[in-house]
């Protein structure tokens, strides 16, 4: 009986290629799923430790929200960075992220202009994704979030200016 779905073939292929030969890919994506979940629980002793980004707590306004530092464009570059790596799926970072539905990502990402897609859940959430990957690897800040933290103290605004009526008394 053949399989009916993808994953089931994908499935039996994988558990036959380790029975019978190791196989360098499909070992390393196994690898890389269990060390990320399970590296903080007792992996290889490392000299130093490492922090997983769900763990980075930010900080907050007032009112609760993290502040946004990065422009929306930025946050796209990112994300298409991210895309380009090995082993990357898009539902399962968008579940992971915060459960975000693909198709506000869909919309956010055909956005073109720097600011398009501010009030889109994917970009406060990438937003915030990117920020704690960047605190848990140690990075700096770029020196357009430095300039955007001096302009915009308490954040960018989650708002798309396009789409914002402006009304003026006569």
């Amino acid at each position: 009986m053949a399989p009916k779905r993808k994953s089931d073939v994908l499935e039996a292929e994988t558990s036959f290629k380790e029975n019978e030969t190791e196989v360098a890919s499909a070992g390393k994506s196994k690898k890389t799923r269990v060390d990320a979940s399970s590296s903080s629980s007792g992996g290889k002793a490392k000299s130093k430790e490492t922090v997983q980004w769900q763990d980075v707590e930010l900080d907050t306004n007032s009112d609760g929200t993290i502040p946004v530092f990065d422009y929306p464009g930025d946050v796209r570059r990112k994300i298409r960075a991210l895309q380009t790596t090995p082993g990357f799926k898009v539902t399962h970072w968008l579940k992971e992220i915060g459960n975000i539905n693909s198709n506000s990502y869909g919309r956010f990402m055909k956005e073109k202009a720097k600011t398009d897609g501010a009030a889109n859940g994917t970009y406060y959430a990438a937003y915030v994704y990117f920020e704690r990957v960047r605190i848990a690897e140690g990075k700096s800040k770029s020196a357009g979030r430095k300039q955007n933290e001096i302009e915009h103290p308490r954040g960018l605004p989650l708002e798309d200016r396009r789409k914002v009526w402006v009304i003026t008394g006569r």
